[in-house]
């Protein structure tokens, strides 16, 4: 069987309807191996990835197994709510599109290239290999990230894209709504910790090249040159979270401010050995 059929199969028997859930566990491979043996076992599951099940005919089974496992479980809805809507729990009365992506052996240069297309997603990491985006109607998206030719942050349809594109396998999903309870705190903590890991990334960078600064072999050029680079990544981050207001409802201007004051003591750092070196 081709590797286009195997997916396409895939793809079938992924399709969320009626009482079907897609459901993402959280936590370590080592954490969720028990539940994942036991969900695996039962009739209706599919296995999409680690962590990652489709659950045909979901009942009080399944709910027995999760109980108390951390996870954010989804069903397929039709309505998608304003932005300006307001709603009493934004994470869960919200509708989002999921990715769930991965490669057989991946390169240096394919990971590489992911953790870079992450950086320039709207979406969050609920777990590895796992993307959740939020789902906007389409004149809120072309308002708020702007026209398809000239967007900036890449959604769950061009990322799903260009992830085959890379020679990776990616499935997409979308018109989801979180039903379990704890569903909403575990994504507000997924947006948390992907913007730590999106300004924690460039922070060591920043550092790495204040550390250059006091090695008199360094050229200067070299230290504008990385500075530069660094200065157009915080630009990108910076684009990408000051829409977390609206896309995930999160204030990150706080953390943006702590990098910014990195990047600009780390200029004026440059500025004094130039000064000193040219006399």
């Amino acid at each position: 069987m081709t590797e286009v059929s195997v997916n396409e199969i895939l793809q079938a028997e992924s399709e969320l309807k009626g009482d079907s859930r897609l459901v993402i566990l959280l936590g370590s491979p080592e954490g969720i191996k028990g539940i994942s043996k036991k969900l695996s076992a039962l009739e209706g599951v599919i296995r999409i990835r680690k962590g990652s099940f489709i659950i045909h005919g979901f009942s009080e089974i399944h709910e027995a197994i999760l109980e108390s496992q951390k996870r954010v479980s989804f069903i397929k809805t039709r309505e998608i709510p304003t932005v300006r809507t307001k709603l009493e729990d934004p994470y869960t009365e919200r509708v989002y599109s999921l990715v769930s992506f991965s490669y057989n052996n991946p390169t240096a240069q394919q990971k590489k290239y992911v953790e870079r297309l992450l950086r320039k997603t709207t979406g969050i990491r609920l777990r590895p290999g796992v993307i959740l985006f939020p789902l906007l109607r389409s004149k809120e998206q072309r308002r708020i990230l702007g026209s398809e030719d000239s967007r900036v942050l890449i959604d769950s349809i061009d990322f799903s894209k260009m992830v085959r594109e890379n020679g990776g396998k990616a499935l997409r999903w979308s018109r989801l709504k979180i039903v379990n309870c704890e569903g909403s705190s575990h994504v507000r903590h997924a947006v948390e910790r992907t913007l730590h890991t999106d300004l924690s990334a460039l922070e060591e960078k920043i550092r790495s090249l204040r550390e250059h600064c006091k090695n008199p072999t360094t050229p200067i050029g070299k230290l504008k040159k990385n500075y530069t680079v660094l200065s157009r990544n915080f630009r990108r981050l910076k684009t990408k979270w000051m829409l977390a207001k609206k896309l995930w409802f999160y204030d990150a201007e706080k953390a943006l401010k702590r990098t910014y004051n990195m990047l600009i003591s780390t200029r004026r750092a440059i500025s004094t050995v130039e000064t000193l070196r040219t006399g």
